[in-house]
């Protein structure tokens, strides 16, 4: 949301809304002039003072549009509904993820709200089919924006370990996977290592498989970092071991930065990934033992072919520059918020 806020033309006012308080601050600092402004959180439907809040907050602000920002198919769906009852305000939802919705009156206000809302957005094709599988939309009725990723002057710290480095960007989330990530090192042996920069809830389950495995000499979980991008080029592989997934940012960011992938086929990942060009995509499946093996027999595969394998990291960073272009899906969300007023208008 960030790299939009900071690329929008001269032309838009931004304000940043929501419910935390440094998350809307950090965001509104990536873009000269812009406001923020905190609202209480809706804890449930029961919360008709924090809907009430958010909607006269919108009513102050006067918006020419409203733009949410949900990481899941039922995030902020509250907040949504105050702001569809506003007469005469425009509303755009983007969807992250094709999380399913968390109950049956969820899924029957997303219905509602996706029907009301001036567009409902997916940031890959794939993920929109199956969030409208998952919300029970009509077939068709989601539009896609990749979201895209600004090119970046990568300064990657020292390397100081000879061993082959798996790498992943990634929050301690059981959606990611990282658990698998932990078993493929150790399904691959001591020669292979694994560094995860990232943090979440899971830390304290992901430590105790390190220490259950004993891999710990193997596995690196290190924490936040702001600089996390310029980690990438000190990876011989980046992989995402997910089970759920849209259109991933950090594959895009690996790719551009001429690190092949090993993935899943999950979300929108063959969308970024050309499985065997630019990278290595393996079936998806419940079923995380067969999973493990595929991603370890694929890391393995690139470690035994180095020249291989930076052919394959330099297709990747051509891809990347190519696809993933940041301006392009700036423009193409500048265009749909004229697009909804223009047809507001008439």
């Amino acid at each position: 949301m960030g790299m939009f806020i900071e690329r929008f033309g001269p032309d838009i006012d931004v304000t940043v809304l929501g419910p935390d308080e440094a998350v809307v601050r950090w965001l509104s600092e990536r873009r000269a002039g812009s406001r923020y402004v905190v609202v209480p959180p809706i804890a449930d439907r029961t919360d008709v003072r924090g809907m009430l809040a958010t909607r006269r907050a919108l009513r102050r602000l006067a918006p020419d549009l409203v733009h949410f920002n949900l990481s899941t198919m039922s995030s902020c769906q509250w907040a949504l509904a105050a702001a569809l009852t506003i007469p005469g305000l425009p509303v755009v939802v983007l969807e992250h993820s094709p999380v399913g919705t968390w109950s049956s009156l969820s899924n029957r206000l997303k219905r509602i709200t996706s029907a009301r809302a001036d567009a409902h957005v997916a940031v890959g094709e794939r993920a929109a089919r199956i969030i409208e599988g998952l919300g029970d939309l009509p077939a068709g009725s989601m539009r896609v924006i990749p979201s895209g990723v600004p090119p970046a002057e990568l300064d990657p710290p020292p390397r100081t370990d000879d061993r082959f480095t798996i790498g992943m960007l990634s929050r301690h989330d059981p959606a990611k996977g990282i658990d698998r990530a932990i078993r493929v090192v150790e399904r691959l042996g001591p020669e292979f290592r694994l560094v995860v920069v990232g943090d979440g809830a899971e830390r304290p389950a992901l430590e105790a498989l390190v220490r259950e495995l004993d891999v710990g000499d193997r596995v690196e979980l290190d924490g936040w970092d702001d600089r996390a991008r310029h980690r990438l080029p000190t990876f011989d592989v980046y992989l995402l071991p997910s089970r759920l997934e849209a259109f991933p940012v950090t594959v895009q960011e690996a790719m551009q930065a001429g690190v092949p992938v090993v993935a899943t086929d999950v979300g929108s990942v063959r969308e970024a990934v050309d499985d065997g060009e630019t990278g290595i995509v393996v079936p998806a499946s419940d079923d995380d033992t067969a999973v493990v093996v595929a991603l370890a027999d694929s890391v393995a595969a690139l470690a035994a072919d180095p020249e291989g394998r930076v052919a394959m990291g330099a297709r990747a960073a051509a891809a990347g520059r190519e696809r993933f272009d940041a301006a392009a899906a700036v423009r193409a969300w500048e265009q749909l918020y004229d697009e909804v007023l223009a047809r507001r208008r008439s």
